[in-house]
């Protein structure tokens, strides 16, 4: 294999000699062997030398510095990530405020866009002796400071479309993030699908759906503990549904997605928040499947669900997109969490009146709590 050389850097940055930056550079090194590029740092040296874009022998000294340390497994991320931001042209990861770029494979069109444009930006600022890389460097917190606030400044100025890079890529990533959400509530619904049909019928009882949701149309307006907890949950009283089924299959749903809670406000203590949010897709489809096998009747307090969720056999389908692994603690631990976070649950369900004061399940449990699963991972916009 040939000797990386300045041909290599070129091609892979895309420039002339003349044009290579700081930047170019620390990536071109940064993408072979340690032992490669320490070997070429010199020939590097020379050869831009002679193209006219010389780079300074700071630069050069903690260049061979810092790979000679890679090499020796010496350094860390952190300072091989500083020597690269020092090039004066590489953005910082995070800046102020807490933005963080996605990681370069993970980009999106528009956020390779806007790094892209902010590089360009920062190159210009070289240019124009605004930025120092050397100062950078040295570790000098003037120019520091000045580095990370004129990317600040560049991330909160709209562009010739009006729009703040900032919020750009970070409404991409937002979308992306629930297009990955869709993906696994899609899978979670059609596995769940398949293991109802092993179950066969669970008719509505109507009487029973009738009755809670009466129940519940006047409870969520009294001023009691069982009042106070179904507002935490409902939120606006006045768009509760109509139809019986809807509106419980939607209070029911809450359980999973959270409805209206506001985990600041309300019953719920921050532990019981955080063990609440620790059932993932694969612990409701456990806990409620095995419901559904098991029938009216079963246990369902929050030991017995916590028990069902780390038991089951989630189906190992490559073809279904998780985004945890569901089993990827210790099952004793996960047990325990996923225990606590039901008993978050059942005191609502007990409310719904889907499981009963024995904390077993009821026939209206049975029929109504795999329907509400099923809402909830409908697609959005599908509110039927």
């Amino acid at each position: 294999m040939a000797a990386m050389d300045l041909s290599d850097v070129c091609a892979a940055a895309g420039r002339e000699p003349g044009e290579l930056t700081r930047r170019d550079l620390a990536r071109a090194l940064l993408a072979v062997p340690a032992t490669e590029a320490l070997d070429a740092v010199p020939r590097l040296r020379r050869d831009l030398l002679a193209a006219g874009n010389p780079q300074t022998r700071p630069f050069w000294d903690e260049t061979e510095e810092l790979i000679r340390a890679i090499k020796q497994r010496t350094t860390t991320v952190g300072a091989v990530r500083r020597w690269l931001e020092a090039t004066g042209t590489e953005p910082t990861q995070p800046v102020a405020g807490g933005f963080v770029w996605p990681d370069e494979h993970e980009r999106g069109p528009v956020a390779e866009e806007y790094h892209a444009r902010l590089v360009a930006h920062l190159e210009d600022l070289v240019a124009a002796g605004r930025i120092d890389p050397d100062r950078l460097l040295a570790g000098d917190q003037e120019a520091l400071t000045n580095f990370e606030q004129v990317q600040v400044t560049w991330l909160y100025t709209p562009d010739e479309n009006g729009r703040e890079p900032i919020w750009a890529v970070t409404d991409e990533e937002d979308d992306a993030l629930l297009a990955a959400w869709d993906d696994v509530d899609t899978d979670a619904r059609e596995l769940l699908a398949e293991l109802l049909n092993d179950v066969g019928p669970r008719p509505c009882p109507e009487d029973a759906l009738h009755a809670a949701t009466a129940t519940l149309r006047i409870q969520v307006r009294e001023d009691s503990w069982r009042g106070e907890l179904l507002r935490s949950w409902v939120g606006d009283l006045g768009a509760l549904p109509r139809d019986d089924r809807t509106l419980w299959t939607e209070l029911a749903s809450y359980a999973v997605t959270g409805g209206h809670l506001d985990p600041t406000e309300g019953p719920l203590t921050d532990d019981d928040h955080v063990a609440w949010m620790t059932l993932d897709h694969a612990a409701w489809i456990a806990a409620v499947a095995t419901l559904a096998q098991l029938g009216p009747g079963a246990a369902a307090d929050a030991d017995a669900l916590g028990r069902y969720a780390v038991t089951f056999e989630i189906a190992d389908d490559p073809d279904v997109v998780w985004l945890d692994d569901p089993l990827e603690e210790d099952g004793d631990d996960l047990e325990l969490s996923w225990s606590v976070g039901f008993g978050v649950v059942t005191g609502f369900w007990r409310l719904l009146g889907a499981v009963d004061e024995n904390e077993c399940l009821t026939e209206l449990g049975w029929w109504g709590l795999p329907e509400a699963l099923d809402r909830t991972w409908r697609p959005r916009g599908d509110g039927g």
